[in-house]
């Protein structure tokens, strides 16, 4: 068999990608005439502006061949599911205008008169036989951000031939070209990390949880169509030792995607010792053969580590309590999570087949919680003074001295697992008194408002309570990569209507209120509420009956 030669053309970066090329027959050359084989593949431009090798400069990333990268061919007419590997040998030319060339034997079978062809990389050798070039497989897990890694499992490209006659200096005359087009697109990540640290992966999440991220799919190797397998809102780039030695030094990664619209995303980086940094990134609509760039410099402290999977605070309290870093129901410190009502663990809209009582509307065999009022409550009888659970007073319903929810009636508890459960009251005092509260109108930069709880610096810092209109000016150095949560004004749920949200913060404790200020007052509960000027001291008392956010914590 005759030896066919294979040409790899230098790269050029472009403006732009260009669009796919048809297949085209290999007419009009006799069996075994075809002397070469030109491979091309464009670079990755930034959107703003390989597999084995790609370069990031400021224009783009670049990409090379190196030797011994394998190619899968196959023949699209007639048509066959067996590929061939057609692995490069890459030598210096001595063609005029050629950079490098490379032997190509065929690996078994030739190009042949009449026929098409279709080329991909890189090149996959389990796939079976049976499995038709329209469905070569995709997977985009277990990225670790570095462009090496990128080049050589996941710079996916797929590429038609088209046949040329015009000759060269060494003597060619007959050329197949399968011209390489990126099915993927490539981010670029450029953090200033606020803390010296080895640093263990990131995660990008969809703020809404959509399932944005493409993580398995087929390609057609003909077209480049891409078929989605399974999505996810989610994905992360586990780091192997990246280290930054100084604070706010810069860190760079980049990760592969199939072609989406991202939404907003929010960055999780994790460091070695669990503490995690998050920044909020804008959406972007992916392109194929494109790159994409974010840098931030303002990377906010998220997490002190993990308990059941949700992040938690160490702020540092004398109980040693940790707080969680969103409210139950939530997504992350910005979202307002779900609303509940005193000792119910069911949100609104949610069924609850232990509250059946009087309220099977529609003959429905669960109940479901359609509003907030004394007669969809769960431990009353339809009124404030039919209380079943919780009751310290016989005028008010049926007493079992329970000022305490139980873990069973505990949301924090059965919604995030053992681990948590809502604050008492005095854990409320304490936040209040230990902490370093400073109002936001725009919390990292968003729409959101709320109080944000420092970590105390210094013990002259305990208790410092740093307004919207000024009163108790700051006295310390606090910045959102401090060490604190955040307190979103969620507003609150009252009959079937939302109340004061984006102004207004309330959230349950675990105790029962049962003093004398309102009679006896088992009919409330305690809590924390606050507005961009005022706070109470964590002892705020409320109708249990009312919708109101809960911040989780654990020991």
């Amino acid at each position: 068999m005759k030896k066919t030669i294979l040409h790899i053309l230098p790269m050029v970066l472009l403006a732009s990608c260009t669009s796919e090329l048809a297949d085209m027959n290999v007419n009009n050359v006799a069996e075994g005439d075809i002397e070469r084989v030109t491979i091309k593949s464009k670079p990755f431009v930034y959107d703003d502006d390989t597999r084995t090798s790609l370069t990031a400069t400021d224009n783009g990333i670049s990409f090379a061949w190196a030797s011994y990268d394998a190619l899968g061919v196959f023949p699209i007419t007639p048509e066959s599911n067996n590929q061939a590997k057609q692995a490069l040998n890459i030598n210096t030319g001595n063609c005029e205008n050629d950079a490098h060339y490379a032997s190509f034997d065929g690996a078994g079978w030739a190009l042949k008169k009449g026929n098409t062809y279709a080329a991909y990389s890189p090149y996959n050798g389990d796939i079976p036989s049976s499995t038709p070039y329209t469905s070569v497989p995709i997977d985009m897990t277990g990225q670790d951000g570095t462009l090496a890694t990128i080049g050589k499992k996941y710079d996916y490209m797929y590429a038609p031939s088209t046949f040329s006659e015009e000759g060269c200096a060494n003597g060619s005359t007959h050329e197949v070209v399968f011209d390489f087009n990126h099915a993927i697109a490539i981010i670029q990540f450029k953090l200033t990390m606020p803390v010296a640290a080895t640093w263990k992966s990131i995660a990008l999440s969809n703020q809404m949880g959509e399932n944005v991220w493409v993580t398995s799919a087929t390609m057609n190797v003909s077209t480049g169509e891409i078929k989605s397998i399974a999505t996810t809102s989610s994905v992360s780039l586990a780091f192997n030792n990246i280290t930054t030695t100084e604070n706010n030094k810069e860190l760079v990664a980049y990760f592969a995607a199939l072609p989406t619209t991202t939404g907003e995303l929010q960055l999780t980086a994790v460091a070695s010792d669990g503490t995690e940094y998050i920044a909020l990134l804008e959406s972007k609509v992916l392109e194929a053969g494109k790159a994409y760039r974010y840098k931030t410099s303002d990377m906010c402290f998220s997490a002190s580590g993990r308990n059941d999977g949700y992040p938690y605070i160490n702020l540092g309290l004398d109980s040693g309590l940790k707080w969680a870093t969103m409210n139950v129901g939530a997504t992350s410190p910005l979202d307002y999570g779900n609303y509940y009502a005193w000792g119910e663990t069911k949100a609104l809209g949610e069924a609850d087949e232990t509250n059946l009582m009087n309220y099977n509307y529609n003959n429905q065999q669960s109940y479901v919680k359609t509003c907030f009022s004394w007669a969809t409550y769960k431990w009353c009888n339809g009124a404030y003074n039919t209380l079943t659970k919780y009751c310290v007073d016989e005028s008010l319903g049926t007493v079992d001295h329970k000022t305490t929810l139980e873990a069973k009636d505990d949301a924090a508890c059965e919604n995030m697992g053992k681990s948590w459960r809502m604050p008492k009251c005095s854990e409320w005092v304490e936040l209040v008194n230990n902490c370093y509260w400073v109002w936001s109108k725009k919390y990292m930069g968003t729409n959101k408002a709320g109080y944000i709880v420092y970590k105390a610096k210094t013990p002259s810092d305990k208790g410092v309570f740093v307004r919207e209109n000024g009163i108790h000016e700051s006295t310390g150095n606090y910045s959102l990569s401090d060490c604190h949560i955040f307190l979103p004004t969620a507003g609150y749920y009252a009959e079937d209507t939302y109340r004061l949200v984006g102004t207004y913060g309330c959230y349950w404790s675990s105790s029962l209120y049962n003093g004398d200020d309102y009679g006896n007052g088992c009919e409330f509960a305690y809590g924390i509420n606050f507005f961009s000027s005022t706070r109470n001291s964590g002892d705020a008392i409320f109708f249990r009956l009312g919708g109101r956010s809960i911040r989780a914590v654990c020991e």
